[in-house]
Parts: C-alpha cells; structure tokens; sequence
C-alpha cells in the first residue's frame, strides 16, 4: 500500500464512510443513517493528482450512546483510534455541518494536535450552503485548511483532493498500481455465524488488530477487505457481519449488513467457514452451518470448514472426530470432499495450514485441462461396465472442457434426456478422480451432439 497515510477522523455520523467510498470510487463501507455503523479500520490505495497514498476509514469518535454499557466495546474503539492517528501522515477531521461544532470536536482536536498532526478540516453536508455558522465555529478548533464538502453529492471533493496534494510528497512511481502485468489477487472470504471468531482471524492472519473483537455477537457490521501475501501469493481477506437466520434479522441496519455478508462470499474466490468448536459438545451440527455450507458449493465456491476455538473442546487439534464429518455429509452429499481442520486464532494454531489448503484448493479450480486428456478419459469411461450397459440409452462423443473456477465440462453425447442423475454424479466423481478435482466443486454438462 502507499507509504503516505490519510485518515479520516470525527464523531459517528458526520459521513467519514461516505466520504471513504467518495475517495476510494467504492461502495465498500457501509453507510446507514445510524450513529456508530463503522466499527473497524478500513483503508484503500487511491491515486491523488498523480500520487498515490492509502486513505483510512475509522469509526466515530465517542457519542456511542447506544453501546453506554459497553465499557470493552468503547475501550477498544478509542485504543484502535489513537493507533490510527499516531501512525497517520495526514488526517482529514471530518465535521457535521448541519449540526456545527460540539465539545466532542473540540476534544478530537485536542487530541490531534497533542500528537503532532498535519489537519485538513471537511465540514461535510454542506450542500445547501447553511453552514455558514459551522465554518465560523470550526475556525476556533485552531487549524488553518478548512474545506465545505458534500461527501454524498461530491461538492467540494476536488478542492479537499487539491489542499491534501500540498502534503504529498514528490510523485510516486505508479507501476504498481496501474501495471496490468501484477501477479493475480486472490480474494479469501470468511464466513460464520456471529460471535464464532471471524474478526479474530483476520487479526490473526493480518497480524495486527484491525478488527474489534469482544465476547458479544454483533460487533461486526460490515464486510472489510484487506491486502496480505504468504508465500509470494497476494490475497485480499474479505471479513463478514455474522450470517444469522433470515427470521432473526429484525431492522434495516442488520438487514443491510446480512446482504453485504452474502454479497461478499459470492464474489469470492476461495470461502471458509468458520464454525464455534467450543459448540460441538452435543455433537450437533446447527442447520444454519449445513445450510451455509451448501449454499456456497451450490455457488461453485472453494470451500474449507474451520472449526474455531478448538481448544475449548476436549479433541485434539489433528484429530478431526468423525462424527462432524458425518453430519454434515449427511445432510449435503457434496460436503464429504470438503476439507475440515481445526484451529484456534487466539493461538494461531493451524492458521498457515488452513491458508495453504485453501490456496492449493484454488490453484486446482483455475487449470485448464487439455482436450486431449479429457477425451482419452471419456473413450475410457466409454469402455466401463456401467457406461457399456448404459450405451443403447445413450453414447457420450465429445468434452471439453468451457469454464475454469469453478471447472465446468460439457459433453455431447446422444439422448440426453435419457441419462438419469445418478448416471450423471456417477460420470462427474469419475471425472474428478481421474484428473485429482476432489475437495473441489466441478460442473459437468451434457448436450445433444
């Protein structure tokens, strides 16, 4: 990322997130008229007159009137906070100009002046031109860029992106942004239900503490992205608000972020679904994880089930119980080939071993097999018992091989409409076998030749 950081800084609900997504030419976060929806560091490389730099979205600080009672929740934000200012270049003190200058502000200002930061005030919503008292009040917090902005309707943005270019330094080499030839990035989603250890992951992974973590479900809103390499691959790890039950999701907020969570696991290359071992003491499987799991293979996802917190659990951590497997097996045939493994992201116990199995996993749905090889196989599979039996109801031809991630195949062959689904998972788990597609989904087609 850009070595010049920027972070936007201000009380919950002045419009840092909109003015992040204004700055990033992005949607990705999430923006509600709710105090307190951003609950975690979020930040994107941008390009700025020709420089490039990494803008930081943070949540607001205090007015948590909602969250009064949660002492952890409110500590953690502020800790979070503080390690953003100090290790930004610049910030971007962002101001209600509807509702003008609170003792909240002047006590964010303090704070920024006590660590010795360059300041860009943006007194946002100030669309209709009536924050003229404001732009008054908001002299006396003692910096000299003042900028009226509507982050909403983009008024002002290219004054804000004109005064920050004076803190810039010299021109950067854009290669790396703009170089079509970089190695691909591989975008990682982590799924579960609330409260399971997702954002702990991520901290884990990231190695630091982007994510805000606590012992009660919820904290997670939104979906963050954010880059990482192991072993000389570049991933983006997408983290989600936990997926609960569509009857569970009462208001709009929640709804929201239930929507951006699918959303997220959708357009992703590889998922893992993370699951609360601690919870497996009954030996019950909660449907919402069954049905989680087989949504995303239905979607021709890569898929690996972590199970969480292990060490909660009397099982040891290379000693997957059989019974997990089948009751999930039992439920959704296709899970059999999936992958189970436990780990605990407070010890960063297998963490490495979940991230290489999930790479290998990709590499396998993104090759290419020859056409050769693919009918060799089916002249093969043609001379099986089974097939021979079959072959006056139908007579496979021709495959090829049209889509990769997942692998799709298309044979022709005649009559389709007599080949049962039987015949056709029977055909597929060969198919798979034979050219080591195992542990992931594979779509196989027939068309009349």
């Amino acid at each position: 990322m850009g070595n010049f950081k920027i972070a936007l800084i201000g009380r919950t609900n002045v419009g840092k997130s909109t003015l992040f997504n204004r700055l990033t030419r992005t949607r990705e976060a999430l923006v509600f008229n709710k105090p307190g929806v951003t609950r975690d560091i979020r930040d994107k490389e941008i390009s700025i007159l020709g420089k490039k730099a990494t803008v930081v979205d943070t949540p607001g600080m205090f007015d948590y009137s909602e969250n009064e009672n949660k002492s952890e929740f409110l500590d953690a934000i502020t800790r979070k906070l503080i390690d953003v200012v100090k290790s930004a270049n610049l910030v971007i003190f962002v101001i209600d100009g509807v509702t003008s200058v609170t003792t909240n502000d002047f006590e964010i200002a303090r704070i920024l002046r006590k660590n010795g930061k360059q300041v860009i005030i943006a007194i946002n919503k100030s669309e209709n031109k009536t924050t003229q008292l404001a732009y008054s009040d908001t002299i006396e917090l003692g910096f000299e860029d003042i900028i009226q902005i509507s982050a909403e309707h983009g008024i002002g943005i290219d004054e804000l992106l004109e005064t920050v270019d004076k803190y810039l330094p010299d021109k950067d080499d854009l290669s790396e942004i703009t170089n079509p030839t970089l190695k691909e990035t591989i975008k990682l989603a982590i799924v579960g239900r609330p409260n399971v250890g997702k954002s702990a992951m991520v901290n884990c992974i990231l190695g630091e503490n982007r994510r805000l973590v606590g012992n009660f479900a919820g904290l997670t809103r939104e979906s963050f992205n954010s880059d990482f390499e192991i072993n000389g691959r570049r991933l983006t790890i997408i983290d989600t608000p936990g997926l609960r039950r569509k009857a569970k999701i009462s208001d709009l907020l929640e709804r929201l972020s239930a929507t951006n969570s699918w959303n997220s696991y959708k357009n992703a290359d590889v998922v893992i679904l993370m699951i609360d071992a601690s919870s497996l003491a009954s030996g019950k499987i909660e449907k919402q994880d069954l049905t989680l799991a087989a949504n995303i293979i239905k979607e021709g996802k890569v898929l690996v089930i972590a199970f969480n917190k292990y060490d909660l659990t009397p099982y040891k951590l290379n000693e997957i119980p059989i019974f997990l497997k089948h009751n999930f097996t039992r439920s959704f045939s296709q899970l059999k080939e999936v992958p189970f493994l436990f780990v605990s992201a407070l010890k960063n116990e297998n963490v490495e071993k979940m991230l290489k199995m999930a790479l290998s996993f990709y590499d396998k749905q993104k090759q290419k097999i020859k056409t050769s090889d693919l009918n060799n196989w089916l002249r093969e599979i043609n001379q099986n018992n089974l097939i021979q039996s079959l072959s006056t109801k139908f007579k496979m031809k021709y495959i090829t091989q049209v889509k990769t991630a997942p692998p799709t195949f298309l044979i022709f062959t005649t009559n389709k409409e007599s080949i049962r689904e039987d015949y056709k998972r029977y055909i597929t788990n060969h198919l798979k076998r034979c050219f080591q597609l195992t542990n992931i989904p594979v779509k196989v087609a027939f068309k009349d030749a």
